[in-house]
């Protein structure tokens, strides 16, 4: 959780933090239905881009959502209005945040939290598949024998540049030979330590 706070952290934007509350019990398992009406009328008047989320169950069983959104300002007392009109709890909190470390872990902390917690995020937050991504890059950077700063330094880059790294990555490893050249591999010296660049 902390690694894909921190990945959505680094394409940068206006970061607010949700949390969404449940008024009975009985309404957890319309959660989910509620949330994408919610999102879909933020989405629609522009406020709400990509997000990631944790659940969290309380000790009394109620539900709540800590939400973190890239997007425009949202009125508290209109948030209240709409998530009150959809799922009958008026109760929301929300917020700007700064500090991305603090803000991974305090995300990271709910999704620990037990079998109940879970996690979910939309396509947007990086790109579409970008664990994956991280997992080759991790795979690819170990075979070669690059510092895990160095690995995480050439990820940040990516996100940032918006580079999808992909299994052609994989196709270089066993000859230890090559890698394609693009902006990204050259900026950061990602490069094999035996080898040209193809």
């Amino acid at each position: 959780m902390y690694h894909r706070v921190m990945s959505g952290l680094e394409k940068g934007g206006q970061l607010r933090l949700i949390t969404l509350t449940t008024a009975r019990e009985n309404d957890n398992k319309d959660f989910q239905r509620h949330f994408r009406m919610l999102r879909m009328r933020l989405l629609r008047r522009g406020l709400l881009l990509d997000y990631i989320r944790c659940r969290e169950m309380t000790k009394s069983g109620l539900r709540h959502e800590h939400i973190l959104f890239r997007g425009s300002y949202i009125e508290q007392v209109y948030l209240s209005l709409m998530w009150n009109e959809i799922h009958g709890a008026p109760v929301v909190w929300i917020q700007r945040v700064k500090g991305k470390s603090r803000l991974a872990s305090y995300l990271a902390k709910y999704a620990c939290k037990g079998i109940e917690a879970r996690t979910a995020y939309s396509w947007g937050w990086v790109w579409r598949g970008f664990a994956r991504s991280w997992a080759l890059v991790k795979q690819v950077g170990w075979r070669w024998g690059y510092t895990f700063t160095q690995v995480l330094t050439y990820w940040r880059l990516c996100i940032k540049m918006n580079y999808k790294p992909d299994e052609r990555m994989l196709a270089c490893l066993p000859k230890r030979e090559c890698i394609r050249q693009n902006v990204v591999n050259v900026v950061t010296g990602f490069v094999p330590i035996q080898g040209q660049l193809c």
